[in-house]
């Protein structure tokens, strides 16, 4: 059940409800239990893509879960968590929060590609933290299934009918999107093949989905339950018309700017290190491009991603800042501490000089900002005053 109603009676006091003409911020001044109400009226009213930024990670969570209550469960609103995993530090990120980022920044890419299709999705709203927003993170052209040339649609979406003549090529391409060939397919970022049978669990689907070959054409493409393997009935999910693969990983060896990547490596200094130090990041580094797959991905996220959210974001969306100063004083905390943890790990010999930082700072942030066209500052009470 929705609240979606009550958005009429915001709409016409709403100062923002088509393009603005003009660079300068739109200021909005409301309580805080009217702000999802506004938000969800703009985006509901404009029908284009809406990235909201908020000071802290509760905040976040909290105003995802309220424009849920009033655009309903269904409404394409995604929550763009910030990892758990603190900088520089060689642990896995949890896998939920892995989907869920995946999820939001390519509904955000998706709606940057072009796209006449008639099964394009619906405008994305999409909210995030500070430290969300400072994670570096791969291109929109990944991020989109656009990063693939010509063979793009082939390779990540699928609709019954579609030729797929080289399933081997088809297969190699999900590995360099992260995903994980398994004997059973019971969790997302993974698949597997049984003659002309493939399974396949994207990072955004509720279910895995089974598609069913006759010689090389999609005969059939159904949502199964990873439970049991079986499909589900019809009339509880029903067929779809194409499915999309989006990354099951946010960091991609196979697919990342080689060049860049070697003079990145070229410019580590290792003269304060211990040889143990500098013999497991080599190695590992090898390993990298060798075993995509390994556990410390998260840690060379700085070495492999250089995009951000904003990139991701198409030109004629909407930018909420809500509560720019505090999302300012947010950023600029979190970067003075990140700061802290990398010389604290290069006195002690742990982390090399130089190595690429997972996260932008404050000024390169309020950098991508600024470009912004159009841009709602939506202040509080007492920010107002």
């Amino acid at each position: 059940m929705s609240l979606s109603g009550i958005l009429d009676s915001f709409a016409a006091a709403l100062p923002i409800t088509a393009a603005a003409d003009t660079a300068a911020p739109v200021r909005i001044t409301a309580r805080r239990g009217a702000r999802p109400v506004y938000l969800a009226t703009i985006w509901r009213n404009r029908r284009r893509p809406l990235l909201v930024l908020t000071p802290r990670p509760e905040d976040s969570r909290r105003l995802h879960d309220q424009l849920l209550t009033y655009l309903g469960e269904d409404a394409p609103v995604y929550h763009l968590p910030e990892p758990e995993v603190l900088p520089f530090e060689r642990l896995a990120v949890d896998s939920r929060t892995v989907n869920q980022r995946l999820t939001a920044l390519s509904a955000l890419a998706t709606a940057l590609a072009p796209d006449d299709s008639a099964d394009r999705p619906a405008p994305p709203l999409v909210v995030a933290s500070a430290a969300a927003a400072l994670r570096l993170t791969l291109p929109p052209s990944l991020l989109s299934g656009s990063g693939f040339g010509s063979d793009a649609a082939a390779f990540t979406r699928l609709r019954v009918g579609q030729r797929i003549p080289r399933v081997e090529e088809l297969l190699t391409a999900w590995v360099h999107l992260g995903y994980r060939n398994e004997p059973l397919v019971e969790s997302p970022g993974s698949f597997s093949q049984r003659g002309g049978i493939i399974d396949l669990y994207p990072p955004q689907c509720e279910y895995p989905w089974r598609l069913e070959l006759w010689g090389d054409e999609v005969d059939t493409l159904r949502p199964f339950d990873p439970y049991t393997q079986r499909s589900l009935p019809i009339d509880q999910i029903g067929d779809a018309a194409a499915v999309s693969v989006i990354p099951a990983r946010e960091q991609l060896p196979g697919l990342a700017d080689r060049a860049a990547v070697e003079q990145r490596i070229a410019a580590i200094d290792f003269a304060r290190c211990p040889n143990a130090t500098r013999e497991r990041v080599e190695d590992e580094l090898v390993e990298l491009f060798a075993n995509p797959n390994i556990e410390t991905l998260s840690f060379y996220n700085g070495l492999l991603n250089r995009s951000s959210l904003l990139d991701c974001l198409p030109p004629d969306a909407l930018l909420v800042l809500d509560r720019p100063d505090q999302i300012e004083t947010e950023a600029r905390d979190l970067e003075e501490k990140f700061s802290r943890m990398r010389a604290s790990r290069e006195g002690r010999g742990e982390l090399p000089r130089n190595f690429p930082s997972p996260y932008l700072t404050w000024d390169e942030l309020a950098d991508c900002l600024a470009q912004r066209q159009e841009t709602v500052h939506l202040e509080g009470w007492l920010d107002a005053a």
